[in-house]
This record gives structure tokens, C-alpha cells and sequence, in this order.
């Protein structure tokens, strides 16, 4: 695998304007820790264990602050102090989290939880709870994140916390996106916009445009989602948080790919990779990767875009994105399906099916499904095809996806066609036609009726 190509993409970028002052305050708490230690004074040795947590944090140094969450762990636990030993679990999780070591987080995320329950701390059991359904999240779990978001939302309403609330909006909106289920994550989406406009925190206002953009990038609007990601990336550079701009970026790339403006989508996809790489974060540069991939792939760099993905495919699994590690195989596989490679292309997809089946996630395995459907079809093994987009059809009728139902269903027809089936062709092509009237798609819906009399003609 060749790993050079990602790596000559991530020019180095320059540390915060304040590390200095971190730094300087860092040495400062690491000298004043020595001199408590000596005089044995527990609740100062807290404060300035969490001090020193908390400042590697602001430097992305994660590892370090785990360093001193995890003393701090001790010793909260050591002199038996419940607050303490919330604050403790709650940044040890957060920074497992940030590691991408979601087991470990949800390790300690439980932990919180539990004790949350004994204590009586409402606040700590929505963080808790929070921790939990991001964890799910990452790990492609989404029905267990679901549930840990809606109980996130359901306590943060009862006790008035705005902005967990907010929170809790945005993950069930992402996370019922991801799922297909656009209508209910336009509704909380909607919701987490609303809720945002009334707190004074920029950063999450900023977040929420950008949730919202991307149900705009959805539907096809691509204006309206450039327009709204611009206001978001405005508003991470006014307060400098690489995480925003990370996202900004990436969110502005994908509407310049889905133009068709690949230089630019790949200068965007650059700078957001460069950040990604900048706080070690591993989340989200598997999606910037399969966008490089694909942007690659449109100007016919065909190893370049394969490497992208290896790449990808090796980040998911470390960090154990179930989803992630699918959508690399895919892509690998997509690429050798368009590169006439049939066989490379029928290995990588099935093991991606393998792993959406596992996850659960319907739209996907319906991508699949019709991928592979598309791949024997190309092989001229028309009866694999047939079963394989007849299966792709029974998921996008699940997920009530109309256009995909659509594709499918003429792929089916296709498939009935070439073995000569025409009364079972007919009937599908027929289904097929009615998709395309009710999507508006005349053009489509012709060809269908015309192929349709051409083999009513054949069987007289």
C-alpha cells in the first residue's frame, strides 16, 4: 500500500496563536503540582490535576491529558469523593473518545452513568448519556445511539439545559440522516436550529448551520448548502476552532464535488485533511479521504484514489468505524467496478455487505445490494443480478426511498429481460414506469413504456 500520497497532502499547519501562553501556564501548574504533592494537600492536587488535563486538551495533546484524567481518577476514588469522581470518569471517557478508543470510553461513560444514577447529578448523567450515544455513533451502532440521545434529550428538556438539549437535537438529526429517515431528521434538525438561535454560543449556532446544510446537500440544493456552510465557516475562523473549520471545509469540498468543480473540492478536502491530521482526529478524516478518493477518481487518477481509500479503510479499522470501513470497501469496490475489474469489485462488495447487515443500516445495505447487482449484470450472470437488485428493491421499499425503489426495480426488469423472461420484465418495467411518473422523471418513464410495448409486441 502506498501511504506517500496521503501523507505529501498534509503540509504541516501552525500551532494555535495562544500555545505559547498554554504552554507557559502548562509549566506553571506542572511546578505548582510538585510542591501540593509534597504537602499532601488532596482537594488543591484535584484542582491542579485537572488544570493540567484540561491545557494538554487546549494543545490536542489527548494522550497527556489522559496521563493526568487518569490520576486524577485515583485519586478521587482514593479519598472517596463523588464529584470528584464524576468529573474524573466524564474527562477520562471524553478523552478516549478523542483518542478514537470507543470501548474505552464507553467504559468509562457507564461508569458515569452508574454513578450519576447513586448521586442524583442530572447534569453529569445527561454528559454521561451524551458520551455514550456518540460512542454508538462512531462505532456505526446507530439504533443503540438512538436510544442514549433520546434519554439525553428527554432529561435535558426536564431539567432545562439548553444547550445539551440543543445537543441532543443535533446527534438524533445526524444520526436519523445517516439512517435514510429524512423527514424525522429534518424535524430535529429544525429543532436544534431554533434552540441554538436562543443561546449566545456562536460555535454551536454554527454547528447547527452546518447540520442544516448538510440536509440541504441532501436534497440536491446546492446553493442553499454552500450558502449555509459559508456562514459556518466564517464563523469557525472568527473563533478559530479547528474542529469547525475541519468540518466547514470538508462540508464546502462536497458541494464543490457534487458540482462537478473537482480542483476546488480538492483544495477544500486538502485543508480539511491537513486539520485532521493537525489534532490527530480520526473520525472524520475516513469521510475526507473517500471524498479525496473520489475526486481522484473523477480526474481518472485511478492508484491515487485507490490509496485514498486503503488508507480510509485502515483508519476505520483501527479506530473500529464499522460504517466507515464499509463505505472504504465500497468505494475500492466501485472503483474496480468502473475499471472493468469484475471480480476485485464482487470481493470488496460483498464484504462491505457484510458489515452494513452486521450495523444494521438498511440504505446501505441497499447500495449494496444494487452495486453488486450492477457487477453481475456486467459479468452477464443475469440471474445473480436479477436476485441481487430484487433485494435492493424489498430494502428501498423498506426505507421508502422512491427513486431508489425506481433503479432497483428496472434493474430487476433489465435482468428478467436479458433470460428472456418478458412476463416477469413486463411487470417490473411497469413498476418502474410508475416510479418514474410519480418522481416526475418523464424521460425515464418513456423509455420504460416503450420497452414495455416492444415485449408485449414480442410475446403476441
Amino acid at each position: 500500500m502506498k501511504l506517500c500520497l496521503v501523507y505529501t497532502l498534509m503540509t504541516k499547519v501552525e500551532q494555535p496563536d495562544n500555545s505559547q501562553l498554554i504552554h507557559s501556564q502548562l509549566s506553571d501548574c506542572l511546578e505548582q503540582l510538585s510542591i501540593i504533592c509534597q504537602n499532601q494537600d488532596s482537594q488543591q492536587e484535584l484542582t491542579c490535576l485537572s488544570q493540567i488535563a484540561s491545557l494538554y486538551e487546549q494543545l490536542f495533546q489527548f494522550s497527556h491529558a489522559l496521563d493526568y484524567y487518569q490520576q486524577l481518577f485515583a485519586l478521587a476514588w482514593q479519598i472517596n469523593d463523588p464529584e470528584w469522581q464524576e468529573i474524573a470518569l466524564y474527562n477520562t471517557g471524553n478523552c478516549y473518545l478523542h483518542l478514537s478508543l470507543s470501548n474505552e470510553s464507553i467504559h468509562f461513560f457507564t461508569q458515569l452513568l452508574a454513578l450519576t444514577r447513586k448521586t442524583g447529578n442530572r447534569v453529569m448523567q445527561v454528559a454521561a448519556m451524551w458520551g455514550l450515544g456518540t460512542n454508538y455513533y462512531n462505532l456505526g451502532r446507530y439504533h443503540q445511539a438512538i436510544e442514549y440521545f433520546q434519554n439525553q434529550l428527554a432529561i435535558s428538556c426536564e431539567i432545562n439545559e439548553c444547550s445539551w438539549q440543543q445537543n441532543a437535537l443535533t446527534a438524533l438529526g445526524n444520526t436519523y440522516q445517516l439512517l435514510g429517515q429524512y423527514e424525522q431528521a429534518i424535524n430535529y434538525t429544525q429543532q436544534a436550529l431554533k434552540v441554538a438561535l436562543t443561546l449566545s454560543d456562536i460555535k454551536i449556532q454554527s454547528i447547527s448551520l452546518g447540520n442544516l446544510g448538510n440536509l440541504y446537500l441532501q436534497l440536491e440544493n446546492w446553493e442553499q448548502s454552500w450558502e449555509i456552510y459559508s456562514q459556518s465557516l466564517a464563523i469557525a475562523q472568527k473563533i478559530d476552532d479547528k474542529n469547525l473549520l475541519m468540518i466547514s471545509y470538508y462540508n464546502l469540498g462536497k458541494v464543490y464535488k457534487y458540482k462537478g468543480e473537482y480542483q476546488q473540492a480538492e483544495n477544500y478536502f486538502t485543508k480539511a485533511l491537513e486539520i485532521s491530521q493537525y489534532m490527530d482526529e480520526k473520525q472524520v478524516r475516513p469521510s475526507i479521504l473517500q471524498s479525496l478518493s473520489d475526486v481522484y477518481f473523477h480526474g481518472e487518477s485511478i492508484e491515487q484514489a485507490i490509496d485514498c481509500s486503503t488508507v480510509s479503510l485502515e483508519i476505520s479499522r483501527q479506530v473500529n468505524n464499522q460504517f466507515g470501513e464499509a463505505a472504504a470497501l465500497s468505494r475500492i469496490a466501485t472503483i474496480y467496478k468502473c475499471t472493468g475489474k469484475y471480480e476485485q469489485a464482487l470481493i470488496y462488495y460483498q464484504k462491505a455487505l457484510i458489515i452494513v447487515q452486521e450495523i444494521e443500516v438498511k440504505p446501505s445495505q441497499q447500495q449494496v445490494f444494487f452495486n453488486i447487482g450492477e457487477v453481475y449484470y456486467l459479468k452477464q450472470q443475469y440471474f445473480s443480478a436479477m436476485e441481487s437488485f430484487r433485494s435492493a428493491l424489498i430494502l428501498a421499499e423498506e426505507v421508502n426511498q422512491a427513486d431508489k425503489q425506481a433503479a432497483s426495480a428496472l434493474g430487476v426488469a433489465a435482468s428478467f429481460h436479458k433470460l428472456n423472461c418478458y412476463t416477469d420484465a413486463i411487470s417490473y418495467y411497469n413498476q418502474a414506469y410508475n416510479l418514474y411518473i410519480m418522481l416526475g422523471n418523464n424521460n425515464q418513464a418513456q423509455q420504460m413504456w416503450n420497452t414495455i410495448q416492444k415485449l408485449a409486441f414480442l410475446q403476441d
